[in-house]
């Protein structure tokens, strides 16, 4: 915590406590003054409930995480990131890669709801080969789930013969 606040902290001060139980208390105390609400005593942190002492180091982190401040660049990239403290890992993570793609007029939100219909499915396939798709056969503005599945077979027919995918138990249909 010296290391967050070597004024309120100062280096050493519970490390040079050989007694557990007073070291705990000088390291509540630190934290208190580094503005941590209290969440768990000297005698709690010592008995090593996992969950408590993650708490409290999370509490600390939350008051006083003493890193440096985001430049523009970084508070640009939160904006494009602020959505997806929901989403799951891999789906974020498609949605950035298909998002850093700079396709005209596209821009995921919703991985599964945009891709729905297939027709960003051939756009991403298009980007990665323009030759790949053949635009005659995907309706633009499907009016049915049969005109979506057609799209997706598009793309995954796309993927399979132009760009050597191997896609197996991956079809265009829509499985609910």
């Amino acid at each position: 915590m010296s290391q967050l606040d070597k004024q309120n902290c100062p280096i050493g001060d519970a490390l040079s406590e050989i007694e557990n139980l007073k070291r705990s208390e000088k390291v509540i105390a630190n934290a208190k003054a580094l503005g941590v609400p209290p969440s768990l005593g000297a005698k709690d942190l010592l008995l090593g409930n996992t969950k408590l002492n993650t708490l409290f180091v999370a509490s600390i982190f939350n008051t006083k995480h003493g890193l440096e401040e985001l430049n523009e660049e970084e508070l640009k990239t939160i904006g494009i990131l602020d959505d997806d403290i929901e989403g799951l890992r891999d789906e974020r993570v498609a949605r950035l890669w298909i998002n850093s793609l700079n396709i005209d007029g596209v821009y995921v939100e919703d991985l599964y709801d945009d891709f729905k219909d297939g027709v960003l499915f051939c756009k991403v396939v298009n980007k990665l080969n323009s030759t790949a798709i053949d635009w005659k056969r995907v309706e633009l503005k499907p009016k049915n789930e049969f005109g979506m599945n057609g799209n997706n077979g598009v793309a995954i027919n796309a993927c399979k013969a132009s760009l050597k995918m191997k896609m197996i138990g991956i079809g265009g249909k829509k499985h609910c």
